[in-house]
């Protein structure tokens, strides 16, 4: 008879953690066999034909991202590490690095988002759990999940909102004019630079 695995042994028999192997029986990717009762479990013969690289990342790495606006905000990344320390252990995760940015939603040059990114691209991170859905991006988490998915990253958003077709038609468009006012803010300060530089005819800009 086949030797049989709960869910975190048999991670740990394919090199894998446990809450993308759990994503992968609910979306059918490498589904689980299950008991009378309900219990999820793998066999030996399921490790054997595992896939070895197409539907997760080689190194099965969890990695959390956190993000902060500005460098006066950096005190509140203790909150989202917080969120992730939390449900860690109740969901079997357990995180193996830790990355911030301070930066906006709409800057995408942040350091740590670009070194996320390639290494998801080389199929170097397996889950990415996150505080919250804007973390990596103001806009645009469906392209950036879809992405991750590609290349073998499992995102999990550990406080999701709950909203009616109402409030989520509404959602997006309410969160992006915080973000471009205070770009139109920012650009005040060059008003009158720009305005004098206009009237004597200098090149400065």
């Amino acid at each position: 008879m086949d030797k049989i695995y709960r869910i975190p042994q048999f991670g740990a028999r394919v090199g894998r953690p446990a809450h993308p192997l759990r994503i992968m029986n609910r979306n059918g990717t490498f589904p689980a066999r299950g008991t009378a009762t309900g219990r999820r479990y793998h066999t030996e013969a399921d490790a054997l034909r595992f896939p070895s690289g197409g539907d997760v990342a080689p190194q099965g790495l969890t990695v959390v991202y956190c993000r902060v606006s500005r460098r006066g905000q950096q005190d509140d990344l203790k909150r989202p590490v917080s969120a992730v320390e939390t449900y860690g252990p109740d969901a079997g995760v357990a995180v193996d690095e830790w990355l911030s940015d301070v930066g906006g939603g709409l800057h995408f040059k942040r350091k740590a988002i670009l070194s996320l990114r390639e290494r998801i691209e080389k199929r170097g991170i397996a889950h990415l759990p996150m505080a919250h859905k804007d973390r990596p991006t103001r806009f645009g988490l469906d392209w950036f999940k879809h992405f991750a998915m590609q290349h073998g990253c499992t995102i999990t958003v550990v406080n999701q909102e709950s909203l009616s077709p109402q409030e989520a038609m509404v959602a997006d468009p309410m969160s992006i004019v915080p973000a471009f006012s205070c770009r139109l803010y920012g650009l005040r300060a060059y008003r009158k630079p720009i305005r004098e530089a206009a009237n004597d005819g200098s090149d400065r800009f």
